[in-house]
């Protein structure tokens, strides 16, 4: 049960099954890894692992290990504690290198007062008047994506729906109405969280994936954004050109580095989350029963349940920024952190029967945007927006539509899906 580090001793289990570091733990199926995860959360709550076998940076004799955070309660307390754990470290079990990191993830990977004051610049582009504007855009696509494939009775609806909405609502968004244009980003912003899988990667190392894949939508927006100064529109790039705090208005590398991250996180995340539902309410008809008693009635708390049963974001870093302690156990400062969404959002001590899917669940305690603090998700509801309109006009069109086997992402960061076969009953006209 332990495992020694150079002269402290640090909790493990000991094991080749329970080495999350190893690449082919990430191979086997996303509910096999939960079983580990379980037995991390009741016998080490708190546990060391050597680095990752990582092809972003891969590691050397001077790489450092990572502590896991299997917890929610855990997970809340490192994430609220931004004095205590920072994000300007790095923010995945994997390392970025710092460069590619600042031209990528915006805010994610920032601290205050440069978080704040990036982050309160951006929500400009979120004002209750601009979020009916998105709301709209939400409705649109959903329902046209749903009129592409609705005559079709058999698909890929990991490709053919649930990529397609998101995509098309980011390029909403942004102001990409060109097709081969938005079909690059949908293309990318997979790809972009993906640097670890074969299919995606293709032969290229993570870090080439990454930094290709990146480099497409830095060149778009690098595109766009002189369009919009010199001839604003009502889209989101639009917004962040204009926003202003305090006389200071964001640099083109910030606007790119926000267009990225929104084009992945908020983008992908959704897409993956939409297939997940899909899957899961053919594989419970039992729940897909309740949900179309009272579809406008019960629609929030399947989207919650979803959420927490999909866990779209496995995991993210914090580090440690003093020495601190955790359950007992000593942090020390400089020592990397990585709490585990996908774990807490299944804790047994705050969800009662955790791997069963109830979308009738008086309360869903879940990580899926994160434990909290300043880098709760800033896309959170938005996310929800689009996961709930597809739920509702896929179960009022479709209510028949039945998923067969997915195959799954081999990914340790995004919970991904590749492809989805469904059939459907096509509706008389």
């Amino acid at each position: 049960m332990t495992g020694q580090a150079g002269s402290s001793v640090r909790p493990s289990i000991d094991g080749e099954e329970f080495d999350i570091s190893a690449r082919a733990f990430w191979t086997q199926d996303f509910w096999k890894r939960q079983k580990f995860f379980a037995k991390f959360r009741e016998d080490c709550p708190v546990s060391w692992h050597r680095p990752y076998e990582s092809t972003l940076q891969p590691p050397d004799d001077d790489t450092p290990g990572f502590w896991s955070i299997w917890k929610q309660e855990d997970i809340r307390y490192v994430s609220r504690h931004p004095e205590l754990f920072n994000s300007s470290g790095g923010i995945g079990m994997d390392s970025f290198p710092e460069a590619v990191a600042q031209a990528t993830q915006s805010f994610l990977c920032m601290d205050d007062p440069e978080h704040a004051q990036l982050r309160a610049i951006v929500s400009q582009a979120f004002t209750p008047k601009r979020l009916r504007k998105i709301d709209d855009w939400i409705q649109l696509e959903v329902t046209s994506a749903v009129d592409d494939i609705i005559g079709l009775g058999e698909a890929d609806v990991s490709e053919a729906l649930a990529k397609q909405i998101p995509g098309r609502i980011f390029a909403d968004f942004f102001g990409v109405h060109d097709s081969d244009q938005r079909s690059m980003v949908m293309d990318a912003s997979e790809a972009l969280l993906a640097w670890d899988d074969p299919e995606i990667a293709k032969g290229r190392t993570g870090i080439e994936v990454y930094g290709q894949e990146a480099k497409k939508l830095l060149d778009l927006c690098y595109e766009l954004i002189p369009e919009r100064r010199a001839n604003p529109g009502e889209d989101l790039l639009t917004w962040c050109v204009q926003a202003e705090l305090d006389g200071r208005r964001l640099e083109d590398w910030e606007i790119g580095a926000f267009f990225v991250l929104l084009a992945s996180a908020g983008n992908d995340t959704t897409r993956h989350s939409i297939a997940h539902a899909l899957n899961f309410f053919s594989k419970f008809p039992d729940q897909r029963l309740l949900l179309l008693e009272d579809l406008p009635g019960r629609l929030d708390g399947a989207v919650e349940e979803v959420l927490r049963y999909a866990s779209p974001v496995q995991q993210f870093r914090r580090n440690a920024t003093e020495d601190t302690e955790i359950r007992g156990q000593k942090i020390s400062e400089g020592d990397r952190v990585v709490i585990w969404y996908c774990s807490g959002s299944f804790d047994e001590e705050l969800i009662e029967e955790p791997m069963r899917f109830d979308i009738m669940r008086e309360t869903h305690k879940h990580v899926a945007f994160g434990g909290g603090g300043p880098h709760f998700c800033l896309g959170a509801a938005l996310a929800r927006r689009m996961i709930g309109y597809t739920l509702n006009e896929v179960y009022s069109r479709m209510p028949d539509i039945t998923t067969g086997n997915p195959t799954y992402q081999i990914n340790n960061f995004i919970h991904g899906v590749h492809q989805m076969p469904a059939t459907w009953t096509v509706p008389r006209d």
